[in-house]
């Protein structure tokens, strides 16, 4: 079990300048929990000009009040930087993931990728959609994560083990055409199970992290 958290910086005149004075300790924080093992992957999601809109932080903590705990000790929150914060229920999914930068078999740089956040529709068949579709595209996503294009991936739930709604994945593609091309043959796309979609940049920073659940021992992925 875990959480995904989606920081958002403020648009004002000020906001940039908050985020450097916030940098050093920042980045302290990072590195701390992912040595403590509860942060998994980290980093600014990027506008099209690449300077930073926000955070996307993936944590491996059992419940809320761990990410409260968080929050309460992040600079980003005490400096005013991000101005509104997302804290969802997620679960990556168990497949032989690539190392993340920084760790064992990982790179020493950060690493570039495209995140896209995926929400599914909300009407009366919706769960049923995505059930039906599901097999398609989990056999989709093991060939990806084997080609190395899928760096992360999951689903978001409404609750701790709740139901999925829906998903964030990291492709570690080119550009945003090529992002668009992939998602056009994903099975949820096709069966109409993702139907509010945002792709941003997001640099992934390298730092000790633990490993991704399911992720495959060092020389084996």
């Amino acid at each position: 079990m875990g959480f995904v958290l989606i920081g958002h910086d403020g648009t004002d005149a000020g906001a940039a300048d908050r985020r450097a004075a916030a940098h050093a300790p920042h980045l302290a924080s990072i590195r701390r929990n992912a040595e403590a093992g509860r942060l998994l992957m980290s980093g600014p999601r990027l506008r099209p000009d690449g300077t930073a809109a926000g955070s996307l932080q993936f944590f491996a903590v059992p419940a809320r009040a761990d990410m409260d705990a968080y929050l309460a000790d992040e600079p980003s929150v005490a400096q005013g930087i991000w101005e509104r914060v997302e804290v969802l229920p997620f679960r990556i999914a168990p497949l032989p993931w690539m190392p993340q930068p920084g760790r064992p078999g990982g790179a020493a740089e950060p690493l570039l990728t495209y995140a896209v956040t995926a929400r599914d529709g909300t009407d009366a068949g919706a769960a049923g959609r995505r059930e039906a579709a599901r097999p398609r595209h989990f056999a989709r996503i093991q060939a990806e994560v084997a080609a190395g294009r899928l760096r992360l991936g999951g689903a978001i739930l409404d609750a701790p083990d709740g139901a999925m709604v829906g998903s964030i994945i990291a492709l570690a593609l080119p550009g945003e055409a090529a992002v668009r091309d992939w998602l056009a043959s994903e099975p949820y796309m096709e069966a109409g199970v993702w139907q509010d979609i945002r792709i941003e940049r997001w640099r992934v920073g390298a730092q000790p992290y633990p490993a991704l659940p399911g992720s495959a021992p060092q020389g084996e992925h």
